[in-house]
């Protein structure tokens, strides 16, 4: 008895334990491991997995698909091709210039085939998303469909006629393929971009389909009576060989290629996979949000009311034929609903089977219900010959197949039909996710301006997250633990996405890539996204070129002709355009001699015709006459213009009297007074009795490479237009208090590397003559041009110039030069927005953007030398060595770094603002050196130690541009 009790005990303890057991594999939802690890979510899952299996589609680094992801052109045509196993002999093929190498194959079979093109004769549009009537487009060209392929019906959407007129006819044939539907209000959407999981969908549609679907589709293009399945020839090699362009997009001109070869027949389960680990995916291009009437639901076949006709066996008619009751039927297609893996639901489960006769769907005459029979068969057994579930314990786990067959027998007139098909069986559906819980992130652009054009205080990344079914989610819901930080191996962004190095950004058409870590504890999110950014062109700020044209001598052969002076400016308007502005720069000499009329006329008719300014020259007045002895030399500078140059106006007697000035100060005359001062060197007193007297705030002087060459010495001024202190002109103006009222600029834009050197050799500027070479072709100057045009610091500068004083009669007797400044306009950067101007004009210019301090000027320049020697072979730029010139009214900071330093090194830090200002002596000799120094100087010396202080200032400029990368501090 106490061994019947024990064992009965036993037995109670082991049905609790199943019971248990029972109640919990029933209860409780088990998902099968998904190949990529944000897949659980996706309606598509099943088919992403079949196709990951083939080898046909794979994922990210980081283990994921993106399902909700929009996929690009080159993307889809890679799916495309390998689902299909396309192959092409065609090495003829044109390429694109914008498809990338991975994906170059791919796009070349499919323009072999015909089956899609470019958007013009060097572009694919490989990065552009892929939208969903170009995906119906690329296959029904497969399918057999031509630009001469008209079917008489449309598709059943209901925006049906948003659809483009080239894929009318491509979306009605997918959609009686039942390969693609609309949403749950039936709208197809045709010009919305795909996402990853839809495309793969469809492709595993037609991979499923194989043959079948191919012959369905051709049965269906010859029923609309126009041969299109039956006229289909290869193109011929002359063809091939033409570049064709989408005219109107995705228009083909010719029939889809079927000589190429065709996949074969589909076995009931996938292959398994070629290799344990699938190349990685491109990285899908982050897509423009476009606004969605309602989130799109699962691509599944479209609800038709199936045919279930009665099971009656079929009579045989004992009295005369009554062809009242035949029907003609041509086509069975199976139709099955998808299968879920949950018990609860296989009493209802249903296989049912539609009808066509040449494509078109049939319905069974009432009178004919009782001549057709129908059986369902399948090699598991799970259905019976009615198509409902009889054995649910054959049913195969999620991911499996179901071969299902049928046969139909019409008895009137007697036909029998066959169809196949493969039945996937889903898991069961997962649980509903909070709508506001992260699953994916991208970027709303997937392009940023190059460095030229950016504003770096304007950009920040812009982020856009979707929920497991691919929705925005609102930035109002979105976790306030919410942490995003950016891995740029770079060094461009920051982990915040902001703009690190402004000039590390890459030439036009790189891609940028980085990762997007995505992180909120209270979601339980943590995850990392790929992303990228293509570097497309920006609006330019706009460059401007100061040209200061000297006209000098007073004798026959030294003097400038009128013909030199149309010559070079037809040169200028050849290249530049009529509307373009120089100065020209008269000295005394030439003003001086009645001979020279004829050019002062020349020079007035061009302030008439084009807005040209007069400018007086003095090249190196500080060296030549005391103060007294200059004034009278300007005094009869504008008398003498007014003599021979406005001579209406001449009063004998009125030497050195305002009267002068004034006669000229009117309406009619005063855009023929003399608005500047030009010279290679510029006094703070000279500069000043200009502006007192002759109204003159404009002097294109000293530059910041005049340290003893040609015999003067002077180093320290910017590169910026700047007000000048009224005691120094190479410093800055630190207030309105010792504001001259002046704006100084450089004579001659400059080569900062090749300008370096401090003895026996020439500075590396624009002009033709400098350096000194033989060679005619304007390399050196060029280049110099280029690094000025493509500085990537111009949005940050107040004023982007380049400055030259030419002499005109120089020039032309001397032919090398000459060649040398004709080469350099004729060959300047024609797709560079550059405004030719005076000096004054530059001047104008800078007032209108600065006001009237230095409060918020700024210029910095990053330039790489040239390689370039001279003829001395003691003046070179070398190649390997980058300077970073930037500078405000506070200072001016020059960095350099060779390549294949870790660091940049400090060889400038001038303070503008130590006081007092260094003023500048009156009477100067040649070898005066009025060098303004205050410590570390890249010229005199670049090894100077630096303060605490200046290596802060030097820190907070950096930042201030952009600039993050290593700097010795030292």
């Amino acid at each position: 008895m106490k061994c019947e009790k024990k064992l009965k005990q036993i037995r109670q303890y082991i049905a609790a334990l199943l019971a248990v057991w029972l109640f919990c594999i029933h209860t409780v939802p088990v998902f099968a491991d998904r190949v990529f690890n944000d897949i659980e979510h996706s309606y598509a899952a099943d088919a992403i997995e079949a196709m990951a299996a083939q080898g046909y589609v794979t994922g990210y680094q980081d283990g994921s698909f993106r399902p909700v992801h929009f996929i690009s052109r080159q993307e889809w045509a890679s799916i495309f091709v390998k689902t299909l196993k396309r192959t092409s002999v065609n090495k003829s093929v044109a390429s694109f210039s914008d498809v990338s190498p991975w994906a170059l194959p791919y796009v070349q079979t499919l323009q072999a085939e015909n089956i899609t093109k470019g958007i013009s004769d060097q572009l694919f549009g490989a990065k552009h998303n892929m939208t969903r009537q170009d995906m119906a487009v690329w296959y029904a060209r497969y399918f057999g469909v031509s630009e001469d392929t008209r079917a008489s019906d449309r598709s059943s959407f209901v925006d049906q006629a948003d659809i483009s007129d080239y894929a009318q006819t491509s979306v009605w044939l997918m959609e009686r393929l039942e390969l693609i539907e609309g949403d749950t209000n039936h709208y197809f959407h045709p010009k919305e971009s795909v996402r990853r999981q839809d495309a793969t969908l469809v492709a595993y549609r037609i991979w499923l389909g194989g043959d079948g679907l191919r012959e369905r589709a051709k049965r269906l293009l010859e029923s609309l009576g126009n041969g299109t399945a039956m006229t289909n020839q290869p193109a011929s090699p002359t063809e091939s060989r033409k570049i064709v362009v989408d005219l109107a997009p995705e228009i083909s001109h010719q029939r889809a290629n079927p000589e190429i070869e065709e996949p074969k027949s589909h076995s009931p389960r996938p292959d398994p996979p070629v290799s344990p680990v699938t190349p990685t995916e491109p990285k899908p291009e982050p897509p423009i949000i476009r606004p969605e009437p309602s989130p799109k639901p699962p691509v599944i076949p479209p609800v038709t009311p199936p045919v279930i006709p009665p099971i009656i066996p079929p009579v045989t008619p004992s009295e005369p034929p009554d062809h009242s009751s035949d029907f003609v039927v041509d086509e069975v297609v199976i139709k099955a609903p998808e299968l879920v893996n949950q018990p609860e639901t296989y009493p209802s489960y249903q296989l049912s089977f539609d009808l066509y006769n040449k494509g078109h769907l049939v319905s069974i005459p009432a009178v004919s219900v009782t001549s057709v029979t129908y059986t369902f068969s399948d090699t598991l057994g799970v259905f019976d010959e009615h198509g409902k579930i009889a054995h649910s314990e054959n049913i195969p786990a999620a991911d499996g197949y179901i071969p299902v067959e049928m046969e139909v027998t019409i008895a009137k007139p007697y036909r029998v039909l066959k169809a196949q098909t493969k039945l996937i069986v889903r898991g069961k559906t997962p649980p509903v996710e909070d709508p506001t819980v992260i699953r994916s992130v991208y970027l709303a652009t997937y392009t940023i301006s190059q460095a030229t054009t950016l504003d770096p205080t304007a950009w920040s990344m812009p982020y856009v997250f979707q929920n497991a079914k691919g929705e925005v989610i609102p930035s109002g819901l979105l976790p306030s633990d919410l942490k995003l930080r950016i891995e740029d191996s770079r060094g461009i962004f920051d982990e915040d996405g902001h703009i690190a190095n402004l000039h590390l950004i890459p030439a036009l058409n790189s891609v940028i890539p980085f990762k997007i870590e995505v992180e909120s504890p209270s979601q339980g999110i943590h995850f990392i996204s790929d992303a990228e950014l293509t570097v497309v062109p920006g609006a330019r700020k706009k460059q401007y070129f100061a040209i200061s044209m000297m006209l000098q001598g007073k004798d026959a052969g030294s003097t400038t002709t009128v013909e030199q002076i149309e010559q070079s400016r037809q040169l200028l308007m050849d290249h530049f355009g009529t509307n373009l502005k120089v100065t020209w720069a008269m000295e005394n000499r030439f003003i001086f001699v009645e001979s020279n009329r004829p050019q002062l006329k020349k020079v007035l008719e061009y302030v008439d015709l084009y807005g040209d300014e007069v400018g007086i020259l003095d090249g190196y007045p500080n060296n030549l006459f005391d103060l007294p002895e200059w004034e009278a030399q300007m005094n009869e500078w504008l008398y003498m213009y007014r003599y021979n140059a406005l001579n209406e106006l001449h009063q004998s007697g009125s030497l050195g009297s305002p009267s002068v000035f004034e006669s000229m100060d009117t309406d009619q005359y005063r855009k023929y007074l003399p608005k500047s001062l030009t010279g290679f060197t510029v006094n703070p007193e000279q500069a000043q009795w200009l502006k007192d007297h002759f109204k003159i705030t404009s002097a294109m002087g000293w530059s910041a490479t005049q340290y003893n060459v040609n015999n003067m010495y002077g180093e320290g001024s910017p590169l910026m237009p700047y007000w000048s202190h009224k005691d120094n002109p190479i410093v800055p103006a630190q207030g309105l208090t010792n504001n001259s009222g002046i704006v100084f600029m450089n004579s001659i834009s400059i080569d900062p590397i090749g300008s370096r050197y401090t003895k026996d050799s020439s500075r590396w500027t624009l002009h033709p003559g400098d350096p000194y070479v033989t060679e005619t072709d304007a390399a050196p100057q060029l280049y110099i041009a280029q690094q000025y045009l493509d500085n990537p610091y111009q949005r940050l500068n107040t004023v982007n110039y380049m400055s030259i004083i030419l002499d005109v009669n120089w020039l032309a007797k001397n032919h090398n030069m000459s060649q040398i400044w004709e080469n350099f306009v004729k060959h300047f950067p024609v797709d560079r927005e550059v405004e030719i101007v005076g000096v004054d004009g530059l001047k104008q210019i800078y007032e209108s953007v600065a006001g009237l301090s230095n409060d918020h000027t700024e210029f910095t320049l990053m330039f790489r030398g040239s390689g370039i020697k001279t003829a001395m072979d003691s003046n070179n730029s070398p190649a390997n060595l980058r300077y970073l010139w930037t500078e405000n009214a506070s200072q001016r900071i020059i960095l350099s770094k060779e390549d294949g330093d870790a660091a940049w090194s400090i060889i400038d830090f001038t303070d503008y603002t130590r006081t007092p200002v260094p003023k500048t002596p009156y009477n100067l000799g040649k070898n005066t050196d009025v060098s303004y120094v205050t410590g570390r100087n890249f010229k005199l010396h670049p090894t100077a130690p630096l303060t605490a202080d200046e290596i802060q200032r030097v820190k907070d400029r950096l930042k201030e541009i952009y600039f993050a990368e290593e700097v010795t501090y030292q």
